[in-house]
């Protein structure tokens, strides 16, 4: 499940997110707002994101020096 706020039409609420579905449930604006959980992201885009704090923390530990 994950949340959506709608400033278009004014709901929020929940609702089965469907990747790639960028628009309200509701009214079908794109002016929508996501509340994601972790388990509803892509597996790409968490290794994405995993690999950006890696590659982050690489660079702390370098300049550190």
């Amino acid at each position: 499940m994950a949340r959506f706020r709608c400033p278009a039409c004014g709901q929020k609420g929940d609702f089965v997110y469907q990747a790639g579905r960028h628009e309200c449930p509701r009214c079908g604006s794109t002016d929508v707002q996501f509340a994601l959980g972790i388990e509803e992201l892509p597996d790409e885009f968490v290794e994405m994101l995993l690999r950006a704090e890696r590659l982050d923390d690489e660079t702390d530990e370098t300049s550190e020096d």
